[in-house]
């Protein structure tokens, strides 16, 4: 029987209609009756088969869909439609040849490439599927089905940073309906889109005006009003969410900040001392200098990084207090101040600076790390990440200005983040011994 194209057409539209108001039965129906009719007529073959699947009917929708192609073969996203039922029914290498057909009709498709490269995951074809799932990113970088499927395959390869920038490029990619803005924001700081991050934080204060880890993150990435130092509502927020896996996620990252305040608490300072550990965290510089301590005091914004440093046994007392707010009180009472990854919250460091001097002894020491800019004039950087870095002339300024006779500054290695390296400044500061 001769097809009708017109009224053809008029029934698939109903059927569409139908199955985009969510009935597909009444789609099934229309697609059944036309093809009573005009047996041959591929775009009800096709949404038949697809239909006849979603039912359980596996080799009718193959079939169906099979007789589609023969009718319409250069029909790419048919061919497609074929792979994905063939590869549903665990036929991958039949998958794999509908696909490379596909691809043959438009060569420019990133979902087919994704399509194709989950087919060589599944028939143990790693180089191929890399291959696949990088052409469909390039095609198409918003294509969140690849990211994903490429961060598995990188994992598997044991290109772990690699994969961690994949999935925060799936987070990103995928819609924002849902999402928290701030760590969206967050991912898209890492990846490097600061602007973007900015709109994020910003359409958050919107609702949320108090937030200060959205507040904190704004400033730092719209670079309009730098502050002076994060305040203490950021830090205590973020070391809180974080105290439980710290001592883990700083492993993970070679973080090596104590063993660099260690190793020079080694060489130069006696035992006996009584230490104020600044920012102490977890206590893991405790653990690294606690043979030269005499009594050992931990301060910290965090309560929850309170409780896992009292855990070490190592310290006589904890305060949860902001540093300088807690060095003001004290003269002449510590013989040494440790600070790892403290003043990293930090931009200005004159009063921190001075009041770290009137809370040593005469002969005492400051060591301790600050995040480093040392190709920049800048005294100091607030990053995009929040953090600030400083430059190696105002660090001499500054702990000279307070009064340290003399200042010994290397510049170090502190972790790996995002695959790079982080350098640091690793500091110690001598004040003069009495007469």
């Amino acid at each position: 029987m001769q097809t009708d194209p017109q009224h053809a057409e008029t029934e698939m539209n109903l059927a569409r209609q139908a199955l985009g108001h969510g009935d597909p039965r009444e789609a099934h129906a229309i697609c059944t009756r036309l093809l009573q009719k005009h047996p041959k007529y591929a775009p009800a073959l096709h949404m038949s088969s697809l239909l006849l699947f979603r039912e359980g009917h596996v080799l009718t929708a193959l079939e169906s869909m099979t007789k589609a192609i023969e009718l319409e073969p250069k029909r790419a996203d048919w061919l497609n439609d074929l792979g994905n039922l063939l590869a549903a029914s665990k036929q991958y290498e039949q998958a794999v040849k509908f696909f490379q057909h596909a691809l043959l009709q438009t060569p420019n498709n990133a979902v087919i490439w994704n399509n194709l490269g989950a087919m060589r995951v599944k028939l143990n074809q790693p180089d191929l599927a890399g291959e696949a799932f990088e052409q469909a990113i390039a095609l198409d970088d918003s294509l969140v089905d690849a990211w994903a499927n490429y961060a598995n395959w990188l994992t598997e390869q044991g290109r772990e940073q690699d994969a961690a920038e994949c999935v925060l490029r799936a987070f990103v990619a995928a819609s924002p309906e849902g999402q928290s803005l701030v760590l969206r924001g967050m991912a898209l700081v890492r990846l490097g889109r600061q602007a973007e991050a900015a709109a994020c934080f910003q359409a958050h204060l919107k609702k949320f005006p108090n937030d200060p880890t959205a507040s904190h993150l704004f400033h730092a990435c719209a670079g309009d009003t730098i502050p002076e130092r994060a305040s203490d509502d950021y830090i205590r927020v973020k070391y809180d969410d974080f105290a439980y896996n710290y001592d883990t996620t700083q492993s993970e990252m070679s973080y090596r900040g104590p063993d660099l305040i260690a190793a020079v608490v080694d060489s130069s300072c006696k035992t006996g001392l009584d230490v104020l550990d600044a920012g102490c965290g977890t206590g893991l510089v405790a653990r690294e200098i606690a043979a030269h301590c005499a009594t050992l005091t931990g301060v910290d914004l965090s309560g929850k990084m309170l409780e896992e440093a009292a855990r070490t046994g190592l310290y006589q007392s904890l305060e949860q207090q902001e540093i300088t707010h807690y060095l003001a009180s004290e003269r002449a009472r510590f013989d040494l101040i440790t600070a790892a990854d403290l003043l990293i919250y930090f931009g200005p460091l004159d009063a921190f600076c001075h009041q770290a001097y009137q809370a040593l002894r005469a002969d005492g020491h400051l060591i301790a790390t600050f995040e480093a800019q040392p190709e920049r004039a800048e005294d100091f950087v607030l990053q995009t990440n929040g953090r600030y870095c400083h430059s190696e002339h105002y660090l001499t300024h500054c702990l000279g200005k307070a009064g340290f006779d003399s200042v010994g500054i290397s510049l170090e290695q502190l972790r790996t983040e995002n695959g790079h390296e982080i350098p640091c400044w690793l500091v110690m500061a001598h004040k003069p011994a009495e007469g």
